[in-house]
């Protein structure tokens, strides 16, 4: 409609460039989900888990 300004928004539910609008209800594939660790990542200058009392780094990791 021409003159007529579409303000985007959270409802906003028409086209943008790609022809698929994302939302919760999207029902196509996006590609593997990303990566969750099951525990925190253990740092190079962390205590080493194993006990040794060495950094990480210097125990396990090398």
């Amino acid at each position: 409609m021409p003159g007529h300004e579409h303000v985007h928004g959270p409802d906003c539910d028409h086209d943008h460039d790609h022809g698929h609008v994302h939302g919760p209800d999207c029902d196509h594939d996006h590609g593997p989900a990303p990566y969750v660790r099951a525990a925190p990542k253990i740092g190079r200058n962390d205590p080493c888990p194993c006990g040794s009392g060495k950094k990480y780094k210097k125990c396990c990791d090398a």
